[in-house]
């Protein structure tokens, strides 16, 4: 028996075998591009090494090869029997969410780390499940708990800052980013909370200023990188420059256009902003709606879902569009969580009447689903795509008392440029050139 790097105990007696699982759970971690093949290459030194065949399984979910995911996960449930009882659960844990089955993943991994607090890998999996499902609370909660176990971890401090910026607490989560960032300066989640904090605080300036020197040393993160220009670009367009957020745009997104989901995202939801705010994109939609249209078939995030919608219906594709909203509709009541049908499908309907110019159906689909739109996912700046779509449906539909009153609720909480300098009466977006 033999410690990794977190202290837990791995069953192996090859020390090539440890090593390279140490790198990969940091790897893991730290959205490091190598983690596969770490985990494989600990596999490899070590084939009874069930935990790294378990590591392998979560990086192929990740990167959506779910029939290679599953084989591994089958050759860590295969390798684990005999081994101690952490790997047992750490295996079943990593096992119920690579095989689909994300309610059972959940308890499997709360029960295990109520056992095991320090085990990170499992902790930061059930942290992505709750954000996928909007629940920021038990985000916050778990990573208060084990930095108590993980003292000075820049990971952990990563997590737990962007848990604390999610409810709100915008100026902890700087402090608690800095420090991770102070202990491992290449920690890209940290970065991630830090660009995170600022935007809420409408730092915009600040974080234009800063951002790119953390964002520097993230070269190891493959996407995850595109993510965090993004942030640099969404602080640009909230400042007003949607020149420069547009040509940032341009650059991470649009001369390889990426199917990868996070990219996807991102993609789709800055040109969905430049067009709220009046710029011509019409024809940089075009290869993001035909990914879109390879995606229909893994809808299961219902975030992602919203975003090939918006896709579709603004590259005018609207035979996929009401292709996909009808195998939406004809799946939800198998939804035991109705969020389907509650929520994505009249979100989908909402946004894809925006894009259409039906600015009163954008109204009435959206405006009751305010409150729960947290549900399907997504950070508060992702999510103020489909707030800000509603807000400015209320100015182009001429609904001046709820434009009114849902600006005011807007500038409140965070004043960007476009929405401090909006008017009351004023029917259009802002018309500018493409860029």
């Amino acid at each position: 028996m033999r410690h990794d790097v977190h202290g837990l105990d791995v069953t192996t007696g090859s020390r090539a075998a440890l090593d390279a699982y140490d790198a990969a759970t940091v790897g893991l971690l730290g959205w490091d591009a190598s983690a596969l093949d770490q985990f494989r290459a600990a596999a490899t030194h070590d084939p009874q090494l069930a935990v790294a065949h378990a590591g392998a399984g979560v990086c192929l979910f990740l990167e959506e090869r779910f029939d290679e995911a599953r084989a591994a996960i089958e050759s860590a449930r295969t390798t684990v029997a005999g081994q101690s009882e952490r790997e047992r659960s750490h295996v079943e844990a990593m096992a119920r969410l690579v095989t689909g089955r994300p309610p059972e993943a959940e308890a499997a991994m709360q029960a295990h780390l109520s056992t095991w607090p320090r085990d990170l890998l499992v902790a930061q999996r059930l942290y992505f499940l709750w954000f996928w499902q909007g629940r920021f609370r038990e985000m916050l909660d778990m990573t208060a708990a084990i930095v108590r176990y993980s003292p000075g971890n820049s990971f952990v401090l990563g997590l737990h800052a962007f848990a604390l910026e999610e409810m709100g607490r915008c100026d902890e989560a700087v402090r608690v980013a800095t420090a991770a960032l102070m202990r491992n300066s290449g920690d890209a989640w940290a970065v991630h909370a830090l660009a995170h904090a600022l935007y809420e605080m409408a730092g915009f300036d600040t974080g234009i200023t800063r951002l790119p020197g953390c964002i520097h040393p993230c070269r190891h993160v493959n996407w995850f990188r595109d993510h965090l220009v993004w942030h640099l670009a969404l602080l640009h367009y909230a400042r007003g420059d949607y020149g420069r957020a547009s040509t940032i745009a341009r650059g991470a997104f649009e001369r390889r256009p990426s199917a990868i989901a996070g990219e996807l995202h991102d993609s789709i939801s800055m040109l969905w902003r430049l067009m709220l705010v009046g710029r011509d994109v019409r024809t940089r939609w075009l290869p993001f709606a035909e990914i879109a249209r390879g995606r229909l078939n893994r809808q299961g995030l219902l975030f992602h879902a919203a975003h090939l919608g918006m896709a579709l219906a603004a590259a005018g594709d609207w035979a996929t569009a009401t292709r996909q909203l009808e195998m939406l509709r004809e799946r939800a009541p198998k939804d035991k969580s109705g969020l389907l049908g509650d929520v994505a499908v009249p979100l989908i309907e909402g946004m894809q009447a925006f894009a259409g110019g039906d600015y009163r159906t954008t109204i009435a689909r959206i405006e009751p689903l305010r409150a729960r739109i947290v549900e399907i996912g997504g950070s508060r700046a992702q999510r103020d795509v489909f707030h800000d779509t509603l807000l400015e449906a209320c100015f182009r539909a001429g609904d001046a008392e709820r434009a009114e009153r849902l600006l005011a609720e807007r500038v409140k909480r965070r004043p960007d440029h476009y929405w401090a300098s909006r008017q009351i009466g004023s029917t259009s977006g802002q018309v500018a050139p493409s860029s």
